[in-house]
């Protein structure tokens, strides 16, 4: 006989047994159920859609869809087209379309001067082997004659303990700087503060009226200053704002990039070697002096006409009234680099059949699913298909600085860019995921579809700062940047080789075209995460923010 203590163990243990029977039943039916949601979803992506509009934007018709080609223009028109097909609604300036103000310089070689004085001597230097130049659209003619003041990396980061300006006088002053950042930087805050743009802010803020950089020794062994001959003459792009000036950053009279030759002749007389400092630049970063040299900078532009090449812009509208007035942006650059009179071969031209026919074209898919399912997510979803970017990340940046939407209403970006679609990824790399809560969501979206989140494969990159996305950061909205991952595919293909095969081989050269094998079948799935990724944004009542202490929340957003 069963004593009365252990009939009430029994009894608690069989109802506890059938309790989490119960519960393992509904887990069973919820996992069920969501699974075969995933699978109707799935459906509603096509890979032979993919593929036609990656064929026709990769086509040799459109002669590498350059920025403001007549070539970009018909790539601009097949998108905007395929907007209006799709009953989703024009929001650029007029009608699908944003024109982007735009304006090239290429440096007058035949007027570019420099000269620096050692000593009380006075040496001409000549251009390409002792110092180059570029055009500027915003200071296209400049020149300057000081002292110059020695100033580590030029770098101004009071927020991670570091300011190589700090008790230097530069004001009127050429300031030397060493290209680059330290090596102890994390590599995303690196990229930000060794870019030429950062630093050039907070030297025209100090009044710096000139400007030299000089690579340190790793870099020079990198890419060797000679190599820069090869560049001479090219031109630069720029936005101009829509009143006609430049961008308003420029105001260094005069910039140029020297060698290492020359750059210890202005070391002379000085506190410290050139070579004492190249070696504290290995490891650290060596503090800032005057000087006992002087130089003179002359350049003048050549500039183009203005001419304007089109973003594409269109919104689905959300369909809940309290948040359909904020945006979720979804962004691709459409625009490659023409044509290359000097690529070997009889093939000039690159079609950027990766490089960004397939982000462009998994956005295109992502709108059709919308479309057709007739489903809108509450918040507004606002496609931003841009130009430039090839050229600067240049009409993200003008959409950032001059929206077709309240600025303020824009919550998030998810940026495509180069996907590498030539086999079935099992991952996928967003990068700045862990910078903002857009990190955790895409994580549980990625999830649906078996996929995993994983981290930057090449963090010395500092991809984070070089696409799209990034002028939206600078705006300080939240972003993540996808990108197809590196463990093995489904197929046992090594998705990490794939990706640096493409970038020695065939990244930016005419073999970037439809030759390449690309999987239409993974497009598909990668619209699909794009589309989960984007829905749970723009579904949450929660409007995403960056996490508390980060770099680029705190410099941009919390400003």
């Amino acid at each position: 006989m069963v004593s009365r203590a252990n009939f009430k163990t029994m009894v608690k243990t069989t109802i506890l047994a059938a309790g989490l029977l119960a519960v393992s039943a509904c887990t069973a039916t919820s996992d069920s159920n969501l699974r075969d949601q995933t699978a109707r979803e799935g459906a509603m992506f096509s890979a032979d859609r993919i593929k036609a509009d990656v064929t026709f934007l990769a086509d040799d018709l459109l002669l590498g869809r350059d920025t403001g080609s007549e070539g970009h223009r018909i790539a601009a028109n097949y998108v905007a087209a395929e907007f209006a097909r799709l009953g989703i609604a024009p929001a650029g300036d007029d009608g699908y379309f944003q024109e982007v103000p735009l304006r090239k310089a290429k440096v007058n070689v035949d007027t570019a001067a420099m000269a620096i004085r050692v000593g009380g001597d006075e040496k001409q230097l000549v251009l390409a082997d002792d110092f180059f130049m570029t055009g500027s659209v915003n200071t296209p003619d400049g020149q300057v004659s000081a002292d110059i003041v020695f100033a580590g990396f030029g770098i101004h980061a009071p927020e991670i303990g570091h300011d190589d300006l700090d008790g230097l006088d530069i004001d009127g002053k050429i300031v030397l700087v060493f290209s680059g950042a330290p090596t102890s930087f994390n590599t995303e805050i690196r990229a930000h503060h060794g870019s030429a743009t950062t630093k050039l802010k907070n030297l025209i803020d100090r009044g710096a009226a000139g400007y030299l950089s000089v690579s340190t020794a790793s870099d020079e062994k990198r890419r060797p200053f000679s190599r820069l001959k090869r560049f001479l003459g090219r031109q630069s792009f720029d936005w101009i704002e829509p009143t006609g000036g430049g961008t308003g950053n420029g105001k260094i009279k005069a910039a140029a990039t020297i060698s290492q030759a020359v750059a210890r002749q202005l070391f002379d007389g000085a506190p410290m070697s050139y070579n004492d400092v190249l070696s504290e630049a290995k490891n650290g970063a060596p503090k800032g002096f005057a000087l006992a040299t002087s130089a003179t900078l002359k350049r003048e532009s050549i500039l183009s006409d203005k001419f304007t090449s089109p973003n594409v812009i269109a919104v689905l509208e959300g369909s809940d009234p309290d948040l359909n007035d904020e945006y979720v942006v979804l962004s691709a650059h459409l625009d490659h680099i023409g044509v290359s009179e000097n690529a070997k071969g009889d093939d000039k031209i690159n079609n950027g059949a990766l490089d960004n026919a397939t982000g462009v074209s998994t956005l295109l898919e992502v709108a059709r699913a919308y479309a057709r399912s007739g489903e809108k997510p509450r918040r507004s979803i606002l496609f931003a298909i841009v130009t430039g970017e090839e050229k600067g990340l240049l009409g993200a940046e003008y959409f950032a600085h001059y929206p077709t939407v309240d600025k303020k209403a824009l919550v998030a970006n998810v940026n495509l860019d180069m996907p590498l679609l030539l086999y079935d990824f099992t991952d996928v790399v967003a990068f700045g995921a862990e910078r903002s809560s857009l990190g955790p969501i895409t994580e549980a979206a990625l999830a649906r579809l078996n996929v995993s989140l994983s981290p930057d494969p090449i963090p010395q990159e500092g991809i984070f700062t070089r696409s799209d996305h990034y002028r939206f950061v600078q705006q300080g909205i939240p972003a993540v940047f996808l990108m197809t991952g590196w463990n093995k595919g489904v197929n046992g293909k090594d998705g990490g080789k794939i990706f640096q095969e493409f970038l020695s081989k065939t990244y930016h050269s005419p073999k970037d075209d439809l030759s390449q094998g690309i999987d239409y079948d993974a497009a598909a799935k990668f619209a699909h995460a794009n589309w989960l990724i984007a829905s749970a944004i723009a579904n949450d009542t929660v409007r995403p923010s960056w996490n508390e202490g980060d770099f680029f929340g705190d410099t941009f957003a919390r400003k």
